[in-house]
């Protein structure tokens, strides 16, 4: 009998085990999209491709003024590594959800080590990027 269950709920977890990789693999590929062009320089694609959480409070120029502030004398992205991801059901000040916090140790050509913290959300089956911060 237990060899029989063993067989029946292996590929069961299997099967959620790798769902749930590709979902934060997919929220990491949303966060690196979004990144990529913040990097460079297109923030209305930026704007377009993220969350209405987003979108509401910030106009694309808003979020170009914003983002520009954030990282003036940074300069160019030289890396980026994820070091961390989390999977949350809810944010400070955003509806409960399916949220994803990626963090990243970014190095820029005049700051050797900042970390970017990005939060995308999970809307109707896309990932959407929510959130963004620098320290």
């Amino acid at each position: 009998m237990l060899k029989m269950l063993t067989f029946i709920f292996a590929p069961l977890l299997l099967v959620l085990s790798t769902h749930a990789h590709s979902h934060k693999d997919d929220a990491e590929a949303a966060a690196l999209a979004w990144l990529e062009a913040i990097d460079s320089g297109q923030y209305e694609q930026a704007w377009e491709s993220s969350s209405p959480l987003l979108k509401k409070p910030l106009s694309p120029h808003m979020l170009e003024r914003t983002i520009g502030a954030a990282r003036r004398d940074f300069g160019a992205v030289q890396s980026r590594r994820r070091v961390s991801a989390v999977r949350e059901t809810s944010m400070p000040g955003a509806p409960r959800g399916d949220y994803s916090v990626l963090t990243f140790q970014t190095r820029f050509e005049n700051r050797p080590q900042i970390t970017e913290t990005i939060t995308p959300h999970l809307e109707e089956g896309t990932w959407r990027v929510s959130g963004y911060y620098v320290n």
